[in-house]
């Protein structure tokens, strides 16, 4: 009798892996691999057997985090009338360029505390970025040590077929990336973080269909107009604060095909009196509050063994965009609210104000999975992995002439040739092209394509096929067109060297 107790238990344990791989009936979780075994640590952390049973109701710690130290250096071209005295070759670090570096510099770390049970859980992430002199100091707190994230998420036992999950505190939420696992090549066309809370359900609506339904609300506060300290926030804002409202929903059949919708809604208030004061008038007035739109509609394709692939329509409206804050930090690149893209892709002249359409689409694959098909491969051995992502944009309305009928991409390709468990080498190649306007060094205004590329090739070293720790070296030559390189007295640097190293645990 008690054989027959504990087969069953085996039997659902293996039956539960099967249903997170690509084509079962149940969806991936969230950062999830499809080969991790579907039981919880046991107590104290220590790993039960695989298919064993572990209590549900058992409280457990768990501490990881990630370090990372990356280094890089640029060689200086010679200025177009060097001062008196100059000679040799410079050498700057940071490197002076532009446009989508392929590895983000800098030294940081980061402890994740998480505590809890299957129902509770809370969540602490304490990071600190070691950055370069001039950022740091009393004038800078936000790059000091700091806890960003924090929350508690409850996920009550399952109704029936509805499973929820409620998460209150502050923290980011990420939608609408076309990469396989969350972030992918470019990031996702919508990023929201503050503080706040997410509900979110899922209905099992039959074996190989399930609906999602999700809905958050994130609020970054202003900070005083007159605190010259900056922010505690990613980017100093200060006098403006912003509350993002947004609301998702998604169908997935046979774990293989996926489709989602997100929209979202900024609110931004302008509370400033001097920041924003037009000089022309004598009396000192508020700026306008501000409002951004978004909608995406999010579709994947998961097919083993050909990989994966994401696009994503996406569609942003702005209305004095300037006045909202980074609720919404994420679109097209990074936004600081409506700052960026307003800088980029309508003109300063729009006064934050227009829409703006893109497309962004990634293919990811293993080239030894494919070869290895109908057999499984686990990627412990030799492989070729590549991403390939792909992202053109369009300014749809804007009142600034210089961006009117505007257009751009952004590509970027990734390939890891593993060569043995502890060598790889990675090619990298990543562009942008867009509609700009710059003023050059006569304080004229110049219309053009401002064009960033680079390419790279490193050497990594990493103690397993699929270990989350890595050291690299890394050459790169950067590629600009006149408008993007537009100061001869003080040129971009063409080629850079990067060194580092991260450990993820």
């Amino acid at each position: 009798m008690a054989a027959c107790l504990v087969v069953p238990a085996v039997v659902r344990a293996q039956d539960d892996a099967l249903d997170s791989v690509p084509g079962s009936s149940r969806p991936t979780g969230v950062s999830l691999s499809p080969e991790a075994p579907p039981t919880p640590p046991a107590p104290g952390g220590r790993a039960p057997s695989f298919g064993a049973p572990a209590d549900p109701d058992a409280w457990v710690f768990r501490l990881g985090g990630r370090f990372s130290a990356w280094g890089r250096a640029g060689i200086g071209l010679r200025p177009a009338h060097p001062p008196e005295g100059y000679h040799g070759t410079a050498l700057h670090t940071p490197p002076h360029t532009v446009g989508h570096d392929p590895i983000y510099a800098g030294s940081a770390a980061r402890l994740d505390f998480q505590y809890g049970n299957q129902m509770v859980m809370a969540f602490v992430s304490y990071e600190a970025s070691l950055t370069r002199p001039e950022y740091e100091g009393y004038y800078r707190a936000k790059e000091g040590p700091r806890v960003r994230t924090a929350y508690v998420t409850l996920t009550p036992p399952a109704i029936g077929d509805v499973s929820l999950r409620f998460q209150v505190g502050a923290f980011p939420a990420h939608y609408g990336a076309p990469g396989e696992w969350g972030w992918g090549t470019f990031g996702p066309v919508l990023a929201v973080h503050g503080y706040g809370g997410i509900a979110a359900a899922d209905y099992e609506l039959s074996a190989d269909t399930t609906l999602s339904f999700e809905y958050g609300v994130a609020a970054v506060p202003e900070m005083p107009e007159q605190f010259v300290r900056g922010t505690y926030t990613e980017w100093p804002e200060n006098g403006l604060s912003s509350v993002v409202n947004h609301a998702h929903a998604g169908i997935s059949l046979e774990n293989k095909y996926f489709a989602k919708l997100h929209l979202a809604h900024a609110d931004g208030r302008n509370m400033r009196r001097y920041l924003d004061d037009d000089e022309d008038t004598p009396e000192v007035e508020h700026g306008n509050d501000g409002r951004i739109h978004v909608a995406a509609l999010e579709l994947r394709w998961v097919e083993d063994p050909y990989g994966q692939f994401g696009v994503t329509p996406v569609f942003w409206n702005f209305d004095h965009a300037t006045s909202v804050h980074d609720g919404i930090w994420w679109g097209i690149d990074w936004t600081a609210g409506g700052r960026e893209m307003t800088r980029k892709h309508l003109g300063q002249e729009s006064e934050g104000t227009g829409q703006i359409a893109a497309v962004s689409a990634e293919y990811d694959f293993s080239v030894s999975r494919m070869l290895a098909y109908p057999e499984p491969f686990d990627g412990n051995g030799r492989d070729l992995r590549v991403a390939v992502a792909f992202m053109p944009f369009w300014t749809l309305k804007t009142d600034d002439p210089y961006y009117d009928g505007a257009n751009g991409y952004i590509l970027g390709a990734t390939v890891e040739h593993v060569l043995l468990s502890w060598l790889s080498t990675t090619y990298r190649l990543f562009g942008e092209s867009r509609d700009s306007s710059v003023v050059d060094v006569t304080g004229t205004q110049q219309p053009g394509r401002w064009l960033a590329y680079n390419a790279s090739l490193g050497l990594a070293l990493h103690s397993d096929w699929q270990s989350r720790d890595r050291m690299e070296l890394l050459y790169t030559h950067y590629f600009y067109s006149d408008l993007t390189d537009n100061n001869p007295e003080q040129p971009l640097d063409r080629e850079v060297f990067t060194l580092g190293a991260s450990l993820a645990f």
